[in-house]
């Protein structure tokens, strides 16, 4: 908990992503005003003018980090910031622009689609050295995750309100399974249909098994998921192990590469 004598002061920053979690803050129409009222809210690229980074009691950072621009902007945030909260499934592990792979692979994508001598020195001047996507947790200390493919507004505003209000709020400490079991749904797994809901953070409402879709885990991975299990389930419904793994890593990042690459 950290002591709240005024209104906090926020900023909300975007890197490489979609910005799909900023317009969904854009579009909360019924708590837009209560956003922006209760907070003081000194950066939002997206929302109002600004000129350089303030200190912030809060930051919400969307977007994975894939220059040395932004690894460095990013930086500077940590500094000027309190309290960090990756917000939406980019920041949190990578998101859909992870690849899982190392260097050497990166370099060699990198000189397909642009050629060896392909590089525009203006270009690297204005964006900075290109680099593998990573979450923002691999440069700097992330206090809170809010994940999502885009962040959901029932998700993220009660742990806003919890924020300003100086509370930490807790983790959601079960997959999207148990949200379904909340709706009363059947399972995919069991009618041997693919679906990610044991290994997917809650957060969702379990949305898209509600509504006869399989869960992708765009909320990330569940941190108690038990892979090993998961894996063996999808062979089973007719998935291949390559398949299953490139499934997996959509929207888990670099939290699946330790259980992915291991004895599975």
């Amino acid at each position: 908990m950290w002591i709240r004598e005024k209104k906090p002061v926020v900023g909300v920053f975007g890197f490489s992503g979609c910005a799909g979690d900023q317009l969904a803050i854009l579009h909360m129409e019924d708590d837009l005003v209560d956003f922006f009222t209760s907070a003081d809210i000194k950066f939002f690229h997206m929302a109002q003018s600004h000129q350089e980074v303030p200190e912030v009691d809060i930051a919400l950072v969307e977007g994975s980090i894939n220059t040395s621009k932004q690894e460095n902007e990013l930086k500077e945030i940590r500094e000027k910031a309190k309290i960090v909260v990756s917000l939406g499934t980019c920041a949190c592990y990578g998101g859909i622009q992870y690849l899982g792979e190392n260097e050497t692979e990166f370099k060699e994508r990198m000189e397909y689609v642009y050629g060896k001598d392909g590089k525009n020195p203006e270009f690297l001047d204005l964006v900075g050295q290109p680099q593998a996507a990573e979450p923002i947790s691999k440069y700097i200390k992330v206090d809170i995750m809010i994940p999502g493919c885009p962040i959901a507004p029932e998700n993220f505003v009660p742990i806003y309100t919890k924020l300003i209000s100086g509370l930490f709020p807790q983790k959601y400490p079960y997959p999207v399974c148990v949200e379904c079991k909340y709706k009363d749904n059947d399972c995919f797994l069991l009618k041997g249909k693919y679906c990610l809901g044991p290994v997917t953070a809650a957060g969702c409402d379990a949305i898209c098994p509600s509504l006869e879709v399989s869960c992708v885990g765009c909320f990330g991975p569940y941190e108690g998921s038990n892979y090993p299990s998961m894996i063996e389930k999808l062979k089973e419904i007719g998935l291949t192990e390559e398949e299953i793994k490139r499934k997996l890593r959509m929207f888990g990042g670099d939290v699946l590469e330790k259980n992915l690459d291991g004895d599975n």
